[in-house]
């Protein structure tokens, strides 16, 4: 063999030494990435049929306790008041109804109606429900609904509720199916007729692949129902692509590595994780304190504790966009110990001389899986002297939905003598037994429920009954976002104790509020004046 000859064997040996483990590689790349896609969207497909387990059990609850009451209460103001109560007990129902075999004659979501013929339906299924999909109710044309049925009631829910996953990826689409039509009662992203009608109903999974997808479809248990979700392929090119990088020469390696430090490097300077963590080195955060007022004197009785983020260019970014991006970033529990010892240094002496005055701080549900922060609110408000009722903890019904842990946080928290507030209280999925099993002080009225006030609108009546369930629960309400005097009269007028709002005085420096207290130490009228708190604490 001549020296062309040899040179082109090794060239091809070499080139084979070179193709054999890539293209190993790729393939097990391939076979890898596949078996990971379909078994997240065998995830997600179990959790939509989880939530729609869950929404069955208490749609099948709530028409069996108004199936309890007497003939003659159907449809009485007095019952469609149940109903109301009904849908405030079930976090996964939006309505409730009395039906006449396929025609609704009174609900929930709107104070007179003409009976409504709803037309054809689905089922019954083995429970008896009937079922009925993209239903528009008068008065509310832009917002589709389900309803389903059993007897002569009905429960009006989001056909979408059981796709609203908080963790699923926004490349996966994902629809729920009623098997024995083959046809779709809810939907998110891309999904396909195709799809739909490949499934035979006959109570086994599905995986398969068809116009650049991956699709897997899982039945109920009781087979009358599934959920499909689905992944475009090109996830799988992505893994492909970023294992062909690794198998790269040497040198290529090389150079990726040094490019992708350097790019790290840049990315972290530039990225808002890279900027929050600067901040939080550069003592960027600052607080402003807005005012909570006893509606029944005129008396600040203390103030909620609100993060700013000042840059040293000296702009201010919103915390609607730095509070989502620590808690994507797991940055939040450092913020919020950071909230807590400026509010130390900032009131500390403003709250040991007046004890009946308090701070609110808001924890983030990441700060309710551990006992940190409550163990650091003890140590700084025993350092600083303070009495522990000098501080109000504030969390949201999201921060709640880890029970084991949040409970066991909290009621260290109680057991240590501080407040406990849940906030934005309704704007989640709590409901009243489950918010019952907390141990809470406060419960604030969200700003959504405050602007229906003095108005038509039928969440007015939730307004209502959100005070009534505060009421049965013992838990005194502080009221945010009020902003003019009929709101405030309002609430006063049926026992709400506290509010806070632009009305009486927007966020404000430390020393602004102390300024605030000390003209607002409470007449008897519950008035506050609202030239002065409309303009003179304006601190942006």
């Amino acid at each position: 063999m001549n020296k062309l000859g040899v040179l082109l064997l090794a060239c091809t040996v070499g080139l084979l030494a070179l193709l054999a483990p890539l293209s190993l590689s790729l393939y097990l790349a391939q076979s890898q990435g596949r078996e990971a896609v379909m078994s997240s969207l065998h995830e997600v497909a179990n959790d939509v049929l989880e939530r729609a387990r869950l929404q069955r059990a208490q749609i099948n609850a709530a028409i069996s306790q108004l199936n309890q009451q007497p003939p003659q209460a159907f449809c009485s103001s007095q019952q469609l008041q149940d109903m109301h109560r009904l849908v405030l007990g079930y976090r996964h129902i939006v309505g409730m109804a009395g039906m006449a075999g396929s025609t609704l004659l009174c609900n929930t979501l709107q104070a007179q109606t003409e009976p409504l013929a709803l037309g054809a339906f689905s089922g019954p299924d083995p429970s008896g429900l009937r079922f009925w999909n993209k239903v528009h109710l008068p008065g509310l044309p832009d917002q589709v609904f389900a309803v389903v049925a059993r007897d002569n009631y009905a429960a009006i829910i989001h056909p979408d509720f059981a796709l609203d996953l908080l963790n699923q990826q926004s490349s996966v689409s994902s629809a729920f199916l009623q098997t024995r039509l083959r046809s779709i009662i809810g939907q998110r992203g891309v999904v396909k007729e195709q799809w739909v009608q490949r499934y035979s109903g006959d109570g086994k999974a599905l995986e398969f692949e068809d116009d650049g997808y991956f699709v897997v479809i899982v039945p109920a248990s009781n087979s009358e129902t599934a959920a499909l979700a689905a992944q475009s392929s090109s996830v799988v090119a992505e893994r492909v692509r970023r294992l062909a990088l690794i198998i790269a020469p040497l040198g290529l390696v090389l150079g990726l590595l040094l490019a992708a430090l350097v790019a790290y490097l840049a990315r972290r300077r530039l990225s808002l994780k890279g900027e929050l963590q600067a901040a939080l080195e550069r003592d960027e955060f600052f607080i402003e304190y807005q005012p909570i007022i006893d509606l029944h004197n005129g008396r600040c009785v203390g103030a909620e504790a609100l993060a700013r983020w000042r840059t040293q260019g000296g702009k201010l970014i919103s915390p609607s966009v730095f509070i989502p991006m620590a808690e994507a970033n797991g940055l939040i529990q450092r913020i919020t110990a950071r909230v807590m010892e400026i509010v130390v240094r900032d009131a500390a002496e403003l709250l040991r001389a007046d004890e009946r005055l308090h701070i609110a701080i808001n924890l983030s549900s990441e700060d309710l899986k551990t006992q940190d922060a409550e163990q650091r609110l003890k140590k700084l408000s025993e350092e600083a002297g303070m009495g522990p009722r000098s501080l109000m903890v504030e969390i949201t019904e999201r921060g709640l939905m880890d029970p084991d842990k949040s409970r066991a946080v909290l009621l260290a928290v109680r057991a240590n003598g501080f407040q406990v507030a849940i906030d934005d209280f309704g704007t989640g999925h709590s409901s009243l037994s489950y918010l019952a099993t907390y141990e809470l002080d406060y419960l604030k009225i969200d700003k959504m429920f405050v602007d229906t006030l003095g108005t038509d609108a039928p969440t007015s009546l939730v307004t209502m009954h959100i005070i009534e369930l505060a009421r049965s629960l013992g838990l005194q309400m502080i009221a945010e976002g009020v902003e003019n005097p009929l709101q405030r009269d309002i609430l006063r007028k049926h026992g709400v104790q506290y509010a806070q709002g632009w009305l009486f005085g927007r966020p404000m420096s430390i020393q602004q509020l102390r300024e605030f207290i000390d003209q607002h130490p409470g007449d008897g009228t519950g008035d506050v004046a609202e030239s002065q708190a409309a303009g003179g604490f304006n601190a942006g």
